[in-house]
């Protein structure tokens, strides 16, 4: 009986640890920057403005938040490089959408995409 008291304490303690790792995950915290016409996001010396709306199943694992809020979420786009593509998320509770960014310098668009946004076919 001891025995299984021991395992069965052993194997959560393993289980709490994995989790603790995963949710311990280090986020890049991404700042914005303003424009006349969108809101940009800023990683690093890349600059990623918006593109069109997309489906929360598209997210990818989470990558960073934006200017230390947690709510504002950034995500890998499923398939495609963090280079080139992120997904912006604010978990506010109420009518949570994803919002596909480019990096402001791409040029090749996937052709499932179509961006609504004037500054995107400039």
């Amino acid at each position: 009986m001891k025995k299984l008291l021991y395992l069965i304490s052993l194997c959560l303690i393993t289980i709490m640890l994995s989790s603790c790792n995963q949710s311990n995950k280090k986020l890049e915290n991404m700042t914005t920057q303003e424009n006349n016409d969108y809101v940009a996001i800023v990683s690093e010396n890349r600059t990623y403005i918006p593109f069109c709306a997309v489906d929360n199943s598209e997210r990818g694992e989470q990558i960073g938040i934006v200017n230390g809020d947690k709510n504002d979420q950034v995500y890998e786009y499923k398939d495609y490089s963090t280079d080139d593509w992120i997904i912006s998320f604010y978990k506010s509770g109420e009518m949570d959408s994803s919002m596909l960014m480019k990096e402001i310098n791409v040029m090749e668009i996937p052709g499932n995409l179509k961006s609504d946004y004037e500054w995107n076919n400039k």
